[in-house]
């Protein structure tokens, strides 16, 4: 049996909205699931970057105290004089600068880790340097690492030395799709780690089903054109492929006259697709960063969800967009994964690295034209499939068979 109070350390970013530094796919799922884990019994803590240490829903945050640049060398040194050196060897691919920092955190980690006394530890994600301290600590602790898309960090041949120590590190690694878990074969990480692919589950309170017709009234929309909705703020262009959705309505008149593209993204992106739209004539809406409730009206009012990535993890933003009932057009390997897990039709795969502009404006009409897609049938596959009431269990199961629960 499971002990009730079973302790578990989480290392990751944590939204804004709840105290932490971090937008994103990541950090939102980072905190859900510490939650999640607080609601099951679990004792949670996570050590962040936050602005402060706090308690909130049963979770305690860890943000561990800035130090000077003095103070920080002097612990840096200390455990330079103490800790094995053929474990610094392992860090050679390292900076001056990084080795100080690591070691840095090494004492603060040690520090946590006293008072905690962690029965696992769970990380988000393989590009978190956290693990090396972990590593210098020889740490005897279950470590579980959650994939996020590591290779779409790897810039250089350091970075890429980094993962593979990181991933080294861990006992158990969650990949959140058969496409990232595919990611590690191909890159030969950790190969003595056990896998186990947990699709990122979603928060079903947060996206209310809402009236189409009402939400576009309060919107302004007041014209019978489509909307196609593009929503990333992260890569919206390198990766997110809204150069190619820009390129698919420009080269369609159907998409040109019949659609308007609402585009939420970062302020370079903005400048970039406001060029755009005012060269080609295309009717548009483009938005910076907005507030979560802003971005509800707008998954229920669009007509599809555009994004046609070059690359994913497991993107939220097609969850969340089903979630209120809008079908969606992405990353071909997410887009199946998701199908499948679902059973029902959810939208069109995009592939890069074989379709382009003409093809993605034929799967974006395709989707607009196709009459059976019920909203209502969508948002409860969604809830089903991949809401955390279904989904803990995936994460609980690991952890019980890292401490010999099972």
């Amino acid at each position: 049996m499971k002990p009730s109070k079973t302790r578990v350390l989480y290392i990751g970013p944590i939204p804004p909205e709840v105290g932490g530094k971090s937008a994103g796919g990541v950090a939102t799922h980072a905190w859900q699931l510490a939650t999640q884990a607080a609601k099951r019994g679990y004792e949670v803590y996570v050590l962040t970057n936050a602005g402060s240490s706090f308690t909130k829903d049963s979770v305690k945050v860890i943000s561990p105290l800035q130090r000077n640049k003095l103070l920080k060398a002097f612990y840096a040194l200390k455990l330079l004089l103490t800790t094995n050196k053929s474990e610094l060897g392992n860090l050679i691919f390292l900076s001056f600068k990084e080795k100080t920092s690591t070691l840095d955190r090494t004492h603060v980690l040690q520090g946590i880790m006293d008072s905690v006394r962690p029965d696992l530890i769970h990380v988000h994600s393989l590009h978190n340097t956290w693990t090396l301290s972990l590593e210098l600590l020889q740490n005897p602790i279950p470590v579980v690492i959650t994939d996020h898309g590591f290779w779409q960090g790897i810039r250089r041949k350091k970075d890429l030395q980094k993962i593979r120590k990181t991933a080294s590190e861990a006992d158990y690694i969650i990949c959140v799709s058969n496409f990232s878990r595919e990611q590690l074969g191909r890159y030969r990480l950790a190969p003595l780690a056990k896998k186990k692919v947990i699709h990122n589950p979603i928060d079903v309170n947060k996206i209310p089903l809402l009236d189409r017709r009402k939400v576009r009234e309060e919107l302004r929309l007041t014209d019978k054109k489509k909307i196609i909705l593009f929503s990333g703020v992260w890569e919206p262009v390198k990766r997110k492929g809204l150069d190619i959705l820009l390129k698919a309505i420009a080269v369609n008149s159907y998409l040109r006259e019949k659609c308007k593209v609402v585009i939420v993204t970062g302020r370079d992106a903005m400048n970039y697709a406001q060029n755009v739209v005012k060269q080609k004539e295309i009717d548009n809406l483009i938005l910076g960063p907005q507030p979560w409730d802003k971005i509800v009206r707008w998954y229920n009012a669009a007509d599809v969800f555009v994004m046609p990535s070059r690359s994913e993890g497991f993107a939220y933003v097609y969850v969340e967009a089903l979630l209120a009932g809008l079908p969606i057009i992405g990353f071909y390997s997410n887009v199946s994964e998701i199908e499948k897990l679902l059973g029902i039709y959810v939208g069109e795969r995009f592939n890069a690295s074989n379709d382009d502009e003409k093809i993605l404006a034929e799967k974006i009409i395709k989707v607009l034209n196709t009459s059976n897609i019920e909203r209502g049938v969508l948002r409860r596959k969604v809830i089903d499939n991949l809401s955390w009431k279904v989904k803990f269990d995936e994460f609980d199961l690991v952890y019980r068979e890292l401490l010999g629960y099972v």
